[in-house]
């Protein structure tokens, strides 16, 4: 099966407000929507290509009109964005922008962006309503604008950080806790950072 990119995993959290989630899920070459999730697309301006998961919580309005487009994917050892990801990469994504990830209960964010750090073979990315995050392997020049707020979140404190042009710079230093690499800021229109020995999760954030 051939998905056309991009492609956007919509996740069963709060749906977005702001432009950037809203333009990538209407520009969306394929969207994929994870169980739920299929309900918030009922008065949006774009139709789910797939809804995945155990669909245990898709109501029934939503279940009938993406009947055509739904995939059980019934295991309950993982949630339903991992299975959608997981569903990606079998159907041969090679990139994912995950959005709906964050808002809403605290814990099902935090547990969304932790698993961004697992390996599924994808180049991973996340919108929300106040910024992005994309997950570093290896050496990337990441664009940006001067005054952007930046945090770095090294997925083990063996990862060495290097950056140039941020603020507070990076050489190949391990951070002694996850929390020190927030409240950074980029100096320029980009930014370089390399993860050696892992990956990080970069937050951007948006211009104000």
């Amino acid at each position: 099966m051939l998905l056309k990119p991009p492609v956007i995993v919509l996740a069963n959290g709060p749906f977005p407000t702001h432009h950037r989630p809203l333009e990538a899920l209407r520009t969306a070459g394929t969207l994929l929507c994870c169980d739920g999730a299929a309900d918030n697309l009922l008065a949006f301006s774009r139709s789910p290509d797939f809804v995945l998961g155990d669909l245990d919580s898709i109501s029934p309005r939503a279940r009938e009109a993406f009947a055509d487009r739904l995939v059980e994917l019934p295991s309950q050892q993982s949630g339903d964005l991992e299975k959608a990801l997981q569903w990606a990469r079998q159907s041969g994504v090679e990139a994912v922008t995950i959005i709906g990830a964050t808002g809403g209960r605290a814990d099902h964010a935090l547990g969304n962006l932790l698993l961004m750090w697992h390996d599924f073979g994808l180049e991973l990315s996340a919108l929300t309503d106040s910024g992005s995050f994309l997950v570093v392997r290896g050496a990337r020049e990441l664009p940006s604008f001067p005054g952007q707020p930046v945090a770095l979140f090294p997925e083990a404190a063996t990862v060495k950080l290097t950056s140039r042009g941020l603020t507070w710079e990076l050489t190949s230093e391990s951070l002694p806790a996850m929390h020190r690499g927030v409240s950074n800021r980029s100096r320029a229109d980009k930014f370089f950072l390399e993860a050696a020995g892992g990956l990080a999760l970069v937050f951007q954030g948006y211009p104000d």
